[in-house]
Order: C-alpha cells, then sequence, then structure tokens
C-alpha cells in the first residue's frame, strides 16, 4: 500500500471514529422528551418529525402550538409543578421565603394559600412572605 493511500486510509478511519461519538453527529438519536415541558421546547423548536417517531399522534404537524397542545394531552398522567399543587389543593407546601417571594413577584398570590389571597401588590405579598417563613 502507497504512502498516499495509507494517508487517506487512516484520515477515513479517523473521521468515522470520531463521527461516531460527536454529538454533532448526523445519526444522532435524539431523547424521548422527559416531561410536558421538554417536548413543548421541541416543538417550539419546529422538532415535529423526532416527535412523530417517539409518538403517531405528532404525525403531520407543522403549527408548534398545536404541537403544544398535542404535548400536554402526551403527559396529561404526569406529575405537576409546585404551582400546579399548589393551584390544585389551595395549600402552599412547605416553602422558602425567596420562593414564596418569587411566586408574589409572578402575581401569583391567590396561589399561596387564604392568608395571601385578598393581596394585590407584590411588594404587600413580599412581606407577608417574610412574616409566614420566617
Amino acid at each position: 500500500m502507497s504512502p498516499e493511500m495509507r494517508a487517506i486510509a487512516c484520515v477515513a478511519m479517523l473521521v468515522t471514529a470520531s463521527e461516531a461519538n460527536s454529538q454533532f453527529s448526523l445519526r444522532r438519536t435524539v431523547p424521548v422528551p422527559a416531561d410536558a415541558n421538554a417536548c413543548k421546547v421541541t416543538c417550539q423548536r419546529f422538532g415535529f418529525q423526532v416527535l412523530e417517531k417517539w409518538k403517531p399522534e405528532f404525525t403531520g404537524l407543522t403549527d408548534p402550538t398545536v404541537c403544544c397542545k398535542k404535548c400536554d394531552e402526551a403527559f396529561a398522567g404526569e406529575a405537576k409543578t409546585k404551582i400546579q399543587q399548589v393551584m390544585q389543593v389551595g395549600v402552599a407546601p412547605a416553602m422558602t421565603a425567596g420562593e414564596c417571594k418569587t411566586i408574589c413577584h409572578r402575581f401569583g398570590m391567590k396561589s399561596l394559600g387564604p392568608k395571601f389571597s385578598s393581596i394585590t401588590n407584590p411588594v404587600e405579598c413580599a412581606k407577608q412572605c417574610d412574616v409566614e417563613h420566617a
């Protein structure tokens, strides 16, 4: 084998080996979405083809909004986020004052329970968080 052919063969083997372990590989498999939020991120990035390989309900979708609704349907039985749990139960789980203030500044006072439901100002709500979670 000539030195040129040997060099070409080495380069071809190197490219093949590096492409197999690369995150930029064209043959890389995309993981199944872990939750509804990850599914919606894929929708917003126009990853409909990836999702249709996962579930046939996503076949033929071209609109991210419709895709997001399908994600909600696909993950309907999943565990809810902390704020969704609070809104469903009506009682705030144990949280820090910082977490409480974050909810206040997102105008989620009603989700924090009866002591917060009449408050409409985020600053007043944050003061109540200091009292409740001191």
